[in-house]
């Protein structure tokens, strides 16, 4: 009896306090069903210690709640966040979401959910980068060294929309110095679990094996659903478009369809099975239908080793650019000692790598494997291609990381007198 009082004598003060000029709240009192999610994230939160359930330090939960008392248990978490790791303050974030009326009614302040069902994390990162190369083969200019520089901003988002629902976004903008940037958004899709399976829907990154095929950041759009722990699987479909530099920079988008095993074979081996198809919208045939196998083994001490072989037996590539109807075919190796971290300023790395591919295996450029360089014709960073890469990073003060490297790089087969494409870039990347 006494307890039922207090409840409404809090109750009735809450709704004091809110104002004759709001709308009444909701019923504090309503059950909350016994299969609601809610139930299974305070479960969570109490095996994670950071609520201890009712005064009697248990957590009943065998018992159905109204949505008050969820909100009280809520708002002990809420006060033990800085016990909380990253699943239990998403659980919490989630719970905050649900349950935010009755929260303010308790007098308990929640950030935006006046406004806002969810609380949306901003990070960024901006991007400063210098670039020479040699020997630049475009429309517009040809055998010539060149060199610019580039400020790229990126705006990066995210939110929990559901307890099994959160929501990715990432605005950037990049231009040359002293011209107008081009901005666009490149992101904006959600992840969850369904199922027992996880999924990604919407505008995302594509990132298949070790990045042979593709490791494209943004500007994909179509559904990836993936399964399995030791051994995952992934399938999906996607819309994008790629620079078709053999048809002077022209832009194509078409449809793609994606697979991806990533297996454990121990804790420093995995090993990687990779397959992409384009539809036939390229002038009516494929450009591509690729697979690849590769490697990443982190078996000795601050040393990462990867690998991948791929090969390419599209239409347009047998059609087109083999002389002898052939698939083209692609390789690539990297080394990397440690590594620049983010929060610890003098951490730093090195890496070197190779690649060799075939002209026709990467036609729309999906494999950056970032060297800076400028847009070539008959020269892609895995298309007709050959040639080692060395670079260094340091952190130089806190979320800063400068960058530096070279690209001894020529033609695998070309048409021009000139074949080498020798270039170096630098760049600072600060993040917030």
């Amino acid at each position: 009896m006494k307890r039922q009082t207090a409840m409404a004598l809090a109750a009735v003060f809450a709704m004091s306090v809110a104002g004759t000029a709001l709308a009444a709240p909701a019923n504090p009192f309503v059950d909350v069903p016994a299969n609601h999610w809610a139930y299974d994230s305070i479960n969570k939160l109490a095996q994670a210690g950071v609520i201890s359930g009712y005064g009697d330090g248990t957590f009943k939960g065998d018992k159905t709640l109204t949505r008050y008392e969820v909100a009280t248990i809520v708002a002990k978490a809420m006060a033990n966040s800085e016990k909380a790791d990253a699943a239990s303050k998403k659980e919490i974030e989630a719970l905050k979401a649900e349950f935010g009326t009755e929260l303010n009614n308790l007098g308990v302040r929640v950030d935006n959910l006046e406004k806002n069902a969810s609380k949306v994390k901003f990070t960024g990162e901006v991007r400063t980068r210098y670039n020479d190369q040699d020997n630049v083969q475009t429309p517009y200019v040809n055998g010539k060294s060149g060199n610019n520089s580039t400020t790229r901003f990126r705006l990066n988002m995210e939110a929990p929309i559901d307890q099994n629902v959160t929501f990715h976004g990432r605005y950037e903008a990049e231009g040359e110095w002293g011209t107008s940037a081009t901005s666009n958004l490149t992101q904006a899709y959600i992840t969850g679990k369904a199922s027992g399976l996880d999924y990604s829907f919407g505008r995302q990154p594509i990132w298949l094996g070790q990045g042979l095929l593709a490791d494209i950041e943004g500007n994909c759009d179509g559904l990836l659903v993936s399964g399995g722990k030791d051994v995952k699987v992934t399938v999906g479909a996607f819309k994008t478009s790629g620079t078709n530099y053999y048809w002077y920079d022209e832009d194509i988008s078409a449809n793609f369809q994606v697979a991806n095993i990533d297996a454990k074979v121990t804790d420093n081996l995995h090993v990687s099975l990779s397959y992409l198809k384009m539809d036939d919208d390229y002038y009516g045939k494929s450009a591509y239908k690729s697979t690849s196998v590769g490697l990443n083994y982190t078996g000795i001490k601050n040393f990462t080793v990867s690998g991948e072989y791929g090969q390419n037996d599209s239409d347009v590539t047998k059609d087109w650019y083999s002389s002898d109807g052939e698939k083209a075919k692609a390789w690539m190796a990297k080394i990397q000692y440690a590594g620049a971290q983010k929060d610890k300023i003098g951490s730093f790395g090195a890496w070197i790598g190779y690649r060799k591919a075939d002209l026709g295996f990467d036609l729309c450029q999906f494999t950056t494997l970032d060297s800076g360089s400028q847009k070539d014709w008959y020269f892609g960073n895995l298309d007709n291609v050959k040639g080692a890469e060395f670079g260094v990073e340091y952190t130089v003060f806190r979320n800063g990381i400068f960058t530096f490297q070279y690209n001894d790089l020529e033609a695998k087969d070309s048409w021009y007198k000139d074949k080498d494409k020798k270039n170096f870039f630098a760049q600072l990347e600060y993040s917030f």
